[in-house]
């Protein structure tokens, strides 16, 4: 624990101590340690230790006095005091001279002054500062306990330990949403946070390793500390403190700040488990009237009215549903090889991060949402106000998809968009936001984005799937193609089905499929030598087109003959 040298010369002791450099310095200059310490200096100085000496062995040449002090200047003392007497009579101007160029405090002391008693009472002052300074977090500790017990805001938490240890305070998911704050926080503080927290988002995702408890980030106000909050091998949120000077602290001042803020953080990680248990109560009630609304399963509009206000949701507007499937949740969860958590852990909290993101993102737009997660599907109701409906959920959905790309970087969505929208619809552009998602996964693939309203021959084609002699003939169109891909590993359906989609560009399709133009004309060769039908003739393609959409809706029963 330490103390300034300001602290040790106001001691009774010290009070008629002659400063003869480096006064300006006191106020800010740590001391940790005393010890006495005659010629030679070697090692015996610590950095930070105030150091007292007679001068004996100094005593025959002022250069042997400059050699001494320099000797204690470079062990990074935080100042010397000289007992001036029998062995040193005055201080050379040679030694103030080199104490001056160091900025170094030194001071003189009557000789009557007895080092033992010096000793004794700067040791005294750091222990009564390490006594006030363990009773401060003693009593940070039980307050934060009885705010958290008391169910106050993170915001009179901030506020309270922004008051004892005098720096801006901020607290934060770790999504980055902002809980609560110390009053009149740096605004640059906290836009800088947030630019620091994207950039360890970007890199590590929401789960982020343990490797760094405390990073440092400068901002125009100096430099500020985040902490991460942690609990069961899981990261929480985050505190940050502003109001510090240039990084990085001194061993000493580190371990200090560990302990108060590890109490700190442990306060607050109680609290967000006390939420989190709080919310899911609500999250279940939400989720099944929101999955109620999408089956048409509530009784009476009456109930579905009452049951929409006691949970905030408000009904009586138009909307629109969106189901998205998330993919390779499994393949997302292993690779982060650092967490503790088990996989079912894992997804429940991965979902109900996607469920507040989601209504989140809804409200940044200034629109109302409703949410649920069932049967490994994301179902959205959200508000239309405008006119172009699909384009206005379209946008939704990028800026959603941008934001949990960055909280997931290995998970996708694929997406299907209702065509019908208005009031009291849910159920009906429920079941064609799902169709035209697993329309979509079938025909274009995992994270796609397809419209109910786009889907119409596909739905076509699904009426007509029953039929033997076109199921047949479909076979004896891609049988080649689909043995060639089995031996070969080179999928000649989707080579065919984007460049079809793109409507017989090659440039395109190559750039989609991130193939070298040749090895594309050499695929779309093989094709028609294999199918043998043309891609230039019009009803080959229509053939060739069809088969593939009658495969693509019978592929659950096709993939084992194949073995995909």
């Amino acid at each position: 624990m330490t103390i300034l040298m300001k602290d040790v010369l106001a001691l009774n002791l010290l009070k008629n101590a002659d400063v003869c450099t480096g006064e300006v310095y006191v106020e800010e200059r740590q001391v940790e340690w005393v010890s006495v310490i005659e010629t030679p200096v070697e090692s015996f100085v610590k950095e930070n230790e105030f150091v007292l000496t007679s001068g004996v062995g100094c005593s025959e040449s002022p250069d042997q006095l400059e050699s001494f002090v320099n000797d204690v200047i470079q062990s990074g003392a935080s100042g010397l005091a000289i007992a001036l007497g029998p062995y040193i009579k005055a201080i050379p101007a040679s030694v103030l001279h080199l104490a001056n160029q160091h900025q170094f405090i030194l001071l003189t002391l009557d000789w009557k002054i007895r080092f033992s008693d010096i000793l004794a009472a700067v040791i005294e002052e750091i222990h009564d500062k390490k006594r006030e300074y363990l009773e401060k977090i003693e009593n940070i500790r039980k307050s934060l306990l009885e705010y958290i017990l008391a169910g106050e805001s993170l915001d009179v938490v901030a506020n309270h330990v922004s008051k004892e240890i005098d720096c801006d305070v901020l607290i934060a998911d770790k999504r980055g949403v902002i809980l609560g704050k110390s009053p009149n926080v740096n605004s640059d503080l906290q836009d800088k946070w947030l630019l620091f927290l994207h950039k360890q988002l970007e890199d590590d995702g929401i789960y982020q390793s343990f490797d760094h408890i405390f990073d440092w980030l400068h901002y125009e106000g100096g430099f500020a500390l985040q902490l991460k909050i942690h609990s069961a091998g899981n990261i929480q949120g985050y505190i940050i403190v502003g109001g510090f000077g240039a990084e990085p602290f001194s061993e000493q001042e580190h371990n200090e700040w560990v302990m108060l803020l590890e109490h700190v953080t442990t306060a607050v990680a109680i609290h967000f488990l006390h939420e989190q248990a709080a919310k899911e109560t609500e999250w279940r009630l939400r989720d099944d009237f929101v999955w109620e609304l999408s089956r048409n399963s509530i009784p009476s509009k009456e109930a579905m009215l009452s049951r929409a206000k006691s949970l905030g949701y408000h009904i009586n507007l138009p909307y629109i549903s969106l189901v998205a499937k998330p993919e390779q949740l499994e393949k997302s969860f292993r690779s982060m090889e650092h967490l503790s958590i088990s996989f079912d852990h894992w997804l429940h909290e991965c979902i109900r991060y996607i469920e507040e993101e989601a209504e989140s993102m809804a409200k940044s737009m200034a629109l109302k949402s409703m949410v649920t997660y069932q049967q490994h599907e994301l179902i959205i109701f959200l508000e239309v106000t405008h006119y172009e409906a699909t384009e206005q959920a379209r946008v939704y959905i990028s800026k959603l998809a941008e934001r949990l790309q960055l909280l997931y970087p290995s998970l996708s969505l694929t997406w299907g968009i209702a065509k019908q929208y208005g009031y009291s619809c849910f159920d009906s552009s429920y079941q064609e936001a799902k169709r035209a998602l697993e329309i979509g996964r079938k025909r274009i693939g995992p994270a796609s984005i397809s419209i109910y309203a786009d889907t119409k021959v596909d739905r076509v084609i699904e009426s007509i799937v029953q039929n033997r002699e076109l199921i047949e003939m479909a076979e004896s169109v891609l049988s080649s193609l689909l043995h060639y891909a089995n031996e070969r590993q080179i999928d000649l359906l989707h080579t065919f089905t984007i460049y079809h989609r793109n409507r017989s560009n090659v440039s395109q399709t190559a750039r989609e499929l991130n193939l070298h133009r040749q090895s594309l004309l050499y695929r779309l060769r093989k094709i028609e030598s294999l199918t043998g039908c043309s891609l230039d003739d019009a009803d080959d393609l229509f053939l060739l087109d069809l088969s593939v959409r009658l495969w693509l809706n019978g592929i659950d029963q096709k993939e084992n003959e194949y073995g995909f």
